[in-house]
């Protein structure tokens, strides 16, 4: 006879739609590092890459709200969380990402990007969001071991020039992990994800809008259409289906379930860069990943998703 709860061991079946997304944003995620490398060797400009992203997805996420009759709110309370996901989950670590892909193998970058939970672990022991553990801290420490593995061996990278770098990538998961914290405790209540994904692209587009005219960046996408422009077409859509299942998982999940999908990006981000650049790895890449993977289930030992 059941007494009404879950059976240790057993999946928590409100966990299986969550899961299926986490799968279907890994992968898409994955995916980008590569296109984006692409994007990079195409000779986009970061403010341009960053503003055509926003700005495609925007548009996507717009119709479709109008369609189904989403409500907009407008409000201070929705501004402010628009402008905050916006700069610090999608302005910067775009801009981060774009600037340093076309310099390491998209495969690293994935990795590097899968930190987000062992930096957001930190982040929130730091705001006494959570406790400290002992296995998370041995977690935080093999993490820090992947990362001076992939930049300390002379034979790591395929050139030492890549050093500076992937510790610049680095950036990009310290700001994913500031986001995450920050929409799950900024989003107002009530708030439908595509209502929060459109508005945060719009914010993205609007404040990357002057930087690229700034700086003279504009990219004619389709002009001359060739691999970059298909690649920047592939990261609009990416970008149009990948941040409202990002909400969507926050909203059913939580942010610890949530950064599980750094597991996925990174066999993905492997995945993905062997497929489109061939990208073979040293063996202080792999014991890199090794022990990224590692420090990832240890940090993740104990949490609850809600």
């Amino acid at each position: 006879m059941s007494d009404g709860k879950t059976a240790p061991g057993i999946i928590d079946p409100g966990l299986i739609v969550p899961a299926i997304m986490l799968l279907g944003l890994g992968a898409l995620w994955g995916l980008s590092f590569s296109l984006s490398k692409v994007a990079a060797m195409g000779g986009v400009h970061p403010f341009a890459y960053a503003w055509m992203q926003s700005t495609g997805a925007a548009l996507f996420l717009t119709l479709v709200c109008l369609r189904r009759g989403i409500p907009f709110d407008l409000g201070r309370d929705h501004l402010k969380f628009f402008a905050g996901a916006a700069v610090i989950g999608l302005v910067l670590p775009n801009i981060n990402i774009i600037t340093t892909a076309k310099y390491i193998p998209a495969g690293v970058m994935s990795t590097v990007v899968s930190t987000v939970p062992v930096l957001g672990y930190v982040l929130a022991v730091g705001l006494r969001i959570e406790g400290f553990r002992w296995n998370s801290a041995v977690g935080i420490g093999l993490g820090l071991v992947g990362a001076l593995l992939m930049v300390l061996p002379k034979t790591s990278l395929p050139s030492p020039d890549m050093v500076p770098w992937v510790l610049l990538a680095f950036l990009t998961p310290a700001l994913y992990a500031c986001s995450g914290i920050f929409s799950d405790r900024m989003r107002p209540d009530g708030t439908h994800s595509l209502a929060a994904a459109r508005g945060m692209l719009i914010v993205a587009s609007l404040a990357t809008l002057p930087l690229m005219l700034a700086v003279d960046g504009f990219y004619p996408l389709m002009a001359n259409p060739g691999p970059t422009d298909f690649a920047m077409l592939g990261q609009i859509c990416i970008s149009s289906v990948a941040y409202i299942l990002y909400f969507e998982v926050l909203k059913r999940a939580g942010p610890v379930f949530l950064s599980l999908v750094s597991y996925v990006v990174t066999l993905f981000g492997l995945f993905w860069g062997w497929v489109v650049f061939g990208e073979i790895h040293s063996v202080w890449i792999w014991g890199a990943v090794g022990c990224v993977f590692t420090s990832l289930i240890l940090v993740n030992i104990g949490r609850r998703a809600r």
